[in-house]
């Protein structure tokens, strides 16, 4: 646990997921920058009853045990605040759980590699039954416990219409296009997809290295779409990007990035994201892709 005396409080970030991860009881030190502690990740696994609300008529009211996983995020810094209530009550508790996911995905990466497992399971937002912020001392974090702590609010406390209306209708359109064959998916977008994982975990060496394929991979799949709104201009955009894209992955092979390029892959990550998004929304509702060696052929 963090080494700073058990007089010292420290932040507490707990978020509990159901089911079970790839990850057994314990405590996992997660390191950052230059090898240096960053957190301590609490693992439990334990059990939630979980009511059975569909059931036969005259058949009894059971509760059926549900596994459940609940990870403890002990910051390695002690708090400096002085008053430690006032310093709760006013934190920044979205962009607390969003710091504490990003360890937890480092720890899970790491887990997965160790396993040689292609298919870990993610930890999202929208999949947390419950987050918590909080300060403690270190033996405390060490139990998952904490002296004072308060919710953290989460996908799931909002109502079910709020949460399916988050996504919006226009992707349900570009699904029943994908799914009928008038829409292909670009090897770009999975690319993109792939960078924005390992930006949003922390991974930005692994970001930089596949938004290079991902921004050439754009550049050649977009260009049949030039005539969509401000496409061509965004392609434009692309093109100029491309020393940058190269210097950031050439650092990222010889150990990492400095500050210019990390924001270098952040900003181009982007821009490739949004032109990927203007191909999609630029196209009229059932036009078919344009043949080409990575579209699949609609059936006759």
């Amino acid at each position: 646990m963090p080494e700073a005396g058990d007089a010292a409080l420290f932040r507490i970030v707990q978020v509990e997921i159901p089911g079970e991860l790839d990850l057994g009881d314990g405590r996992w030190t997660v390191r950052g920058h230059a090898n240096r502690p960053r957190a301590v990740v609490i693992v439990e696994v334990t059990e939630r009853p979980r009511r059975r609300f569909r059931r036969r008529r005259g058949e009894p009211d059971e509760h059926v045990a549900q596994a459940s996983t609940v990870l403890t995020v002990v910051d390695a810094d002690p708090l400096e605040a002085r008053d430690v209530e006032r310093w709760l009550a006013r934190a920044d508790g979205e962009a607390a759980l969003v710091e504490a996911l990003e360890v937890l995905r480092r720890l899970l990466h790491l887990a997965a590699v160790a396993a040689a497992d292609p298919d870990p399971r993610p930890v999202r937002a929208r999949d947390l039954s419950k987050a918590t912020i909080g300060y403690g001392t270190g033996p405390e974090g060490a139990y998952g416990r904490w002296t004072s702590a308060r919710r953290i609010p989460i996908p799931a406390d909002e109502p079910d219409r709020a949460r399916r209306s988050s996504r919006g209708s226009g992707s349900e359109e570009r699904l029943a296009e994908l799914l009928s064959g008038r829409d292909a998916v670009l090897a770009a977008e999975v690319l993109t997809l792939q960078a924005r994982r390992d930006l949003a975990a922390g991974r930005v060496r692994e970001a930089a290295l596949g938004l290079r394929m991902a921004l050439e991979a754009a550049i050649a799949e977009l260009e049949p779409w030039r005539a969509a709104p401000q496409l061509d201009e965004a392609i434009a955009g692309l093109r100029d990007a491309r020393p940058r894209v190269a210097e950031a992955a050439a650092a990222a092979v010889r150990g990492g990035l400095d500050d210019e390029q990390d924001a270098a892959v952040r900003e181009v990550l982007r821009a490739v994201s949004m032109a990927l998004a203007r191909r999609a929304g630029g196209r009229r509702v059932g036009e078919r892709v344009l043949p080409g060696p990575s579209a699949p052929q609609p059936p006759a």
